[in-house]
């Protein structure tokens, strides 16, 4: 795994986000500015980009809108999503989750911040390799860590990163009931997410995606994986 990221940039006022980049720059990773999504789309494609950082409020597209397009595009690696803007809002941050940004940053953005949210990168990078794809059942149902892929009897299905990593944590402890609490502070880092509906909507998506089988409610309690699936 190498020590330097490929991270792409999409600003509207530079010296917002300045000194981050110098700090960045410093420790040697590869720094590309978009101007535009269609620019953004270009580095995606032509380049492994390990972090995307983003204004809220951005050109042609905003942050939300151009987060969900990364989404849904089929790409061998998924990069990590900050979304940063001034603007600090409990809406505005829930649906930038809901779209699949990892982080929201509120404003002003500090460097040594960003030494952290690279640590948690890098420990990803690290753990996603071939060998992290893992057997669930004898009827080829499959979870790919490495390309945040399901694999099925049916088919592939692709989850956004939230979803994928909600569906991977249940799998890992099927006898384990989560509660919201446990999905807000272990995937989104952020306990005040387990008051609102988005677990509930990722959960629903999911049984969409994945068959209403695949997870099982504990009622008033929370969530646990269908362990039956194992057999």
């Amino acid at each position: 795994m190498t020590e330097a990221l490929n991270i792409v940039f999409c600003y509207n006022q530079e010296n917002e986000i300045k000194k981050t980049i110098d700090f960045l720059i410093e420790k040697k990773h590869a720094i590309f500015i978009a101007k535009n999504s269609e620019e953004l789309s270009k580095f995606i494609s032509e380049h492994t980009i390990h972090l995307v950082i983003i204004e809220l409020d951005f050109k042609d597209k905003d942050a939300i809108t151009i987060t969900n397009d990364i989404r849904n595009q089929k790409l061998d690696f998924q990069p990590y999503i900050i979304i940063y803007s001034n603007k600090n809002d409990d809406y505005i941050q829930i649906t930038a989750f809901n779209s699949g940004a990892d982080d929201f940053i509120v404003t002003p953005l500090k460097p040594l911040l960003f030494e952290a949210k690279i640590g948690i990168i890098k420990k990803r990078l690290k753990q996603n390799t071939p060998s992290d794809t893992q057997e669930l059942n004898a009827s080829e149902f499959h979870i790919d860590k490495e390309r945040y892929v399901i694999i099925t009897p049916k088919g592939k299905a692709t989850l956004p990163r939230k979803e994928f990593e909600m569906i991977y944590l249940l799998f890992q402890s099927p006898n384990k009931i989560f509660t919201r609490q446990d999905f807000a502070n272990l995937i989104w880092n952020s306990p005040e997410v387990a008051n609102s509906r988005t677990i509930d909507i990722h959960i629903r998506n999911i049984r969409r995606i994945l068959g209403n089988d695949i997870i099982k409610t504990a009622k008033g309690i929370g969530y646990i994986f269908n362990k039956d699936l194992l057999k």
